[in-house]
């Protein structure tokens, strides 16, 4: 396994160089001057001409290339059009907020996804069948931007329970809303992973073999089925998560999150070339690792899958 992990490891290297190469040349090819996002309306043709060589954007496209690419060699992300301050040092401060977001959302999403997908499962064909993937259809395609402003209509604007938006000091009760919104879809993807393979596994052998000792059908589902039907689901929660800790950009801007998602978003409006730059580099690491722990994971789970060089067997 560690020679595996190393492998893998190494080949971040070329994946970040190709991550890193593409989104370059997107952002100085296609159209948009940073400076004129930075100057506003009032500007005069000397002010423009300095603050490009400053930023060295007045270097032919190779020269900026090969600048990028040595800062990236010394772990330098650059500075920030905007505010000055050095990319790493605000991702550093607003990806713990998006961790803690990810992680709620997740479990939020793993506890009621399982559970519901169990359920459905035990009582495959009943109307609480029908009801439960009747839902699960419904979260799946339900639009994010409008399950939060539903939520912060419900429960901030009729209720008063919960803050509309905002970090406020960190209570809790900031993080309910949008843990919520962000966890509906994989709540109901991973409740309907469950029910397919908790019934797929139901119909082997050793499922059969518990039944005839006598195993109650609650310990059958639980220790048996869903135990051996974990892979996938285990997959829909890596990408899942991945994909949070990559920045949930509508969820952190419609309440207001000052997460990694929120900081991209304000860099793309911005066109705060290093900050976008830092922060497609940085997410495409975390998909990375968490989808190499996934992997690993899938080995402790299931000690039938064997990790090789190429691919899991």
């Amino acid at each position: 396994m560690l020679a595996y992990t190393f492998r893998r490891i190494l080949w971040f290297v070329p994946i970040l160089l190709g991550v890193a190469t593409v989104t370059f040349l997107l952002l100085h090819v296609l159209p948009g001057d940073p400076v004129l996002s930075m100057v506003g309306e009032r500007y005069d043709a000397e002010t423009l001409a300095r603050l490009r060589a400053e930023m060295h954007l007045d270097a032919p496209l190779y020269e900026r290339y090969a600048r990028y690419l040595a800062d990236l060699a010394r772990f330098d992300l650059g500075t920030s059009y905007v505010t000055g301050v050095p990319v790493w040092e605000s991702i550093r401060g607003r990806f713990p907020h998006t961790l803690r977001l990810a992680a709620a959302a997740m479990a939020i999403a793993v506890v009621f996804g399982v559970t519901i997908g169990v359920l459905a499962a035990w009582r495959r064909g009943s109307a609480l069948d029908y009801m439960l993937v009747g839902g699960a259809v419904v979260g799946v395609s339900m639009p994010v931007f409008w399950l939060g402003v539903l939520l912060i209509y419900v429960f901030s604007m009729r209720l008063g329970i919960l803050p509309p938006s905002g970090f406020g000091n960190g209570s809790i009760a900031y993080l309910v809303l949008p843990a919520l919104t962000l966890a509906m879809a994989s709540t109901a993807y991973i409740a309907r992973i469950t029910r397919s393979s908790v019934l797929d596994e139901i119909h082997e052998t050793y499922v059969k073999a518990a039944r005839a000792k006598g195993a109650g059908e609650s310990r059958v589902l639980v220790r048996h089925a869903l135990r051996n039907a974990l892979l996938p689901i285990i997959t829909v929660v890596g990408v899942d998560f991945g994909s949070y800790l990559s920045g949930a950009v509508l969820t952190e801007s419609i309440f207001a999150w000052p997460g990694l998602g929120r900081f991209t978003l304000d860099a793309i409006m911005k066109r705060d070339l290093p900050a976008i730059q830092g922060a497609v580099l940085f997410m495409a690491i975390l998909f990375m690792a968490v989808n190499l722990l996934v992997d690993l994971l899938y080995a402790r789970v299931d000690p039938r899958v064997k990790l090789s060089r190429g691919a899991q067997t």
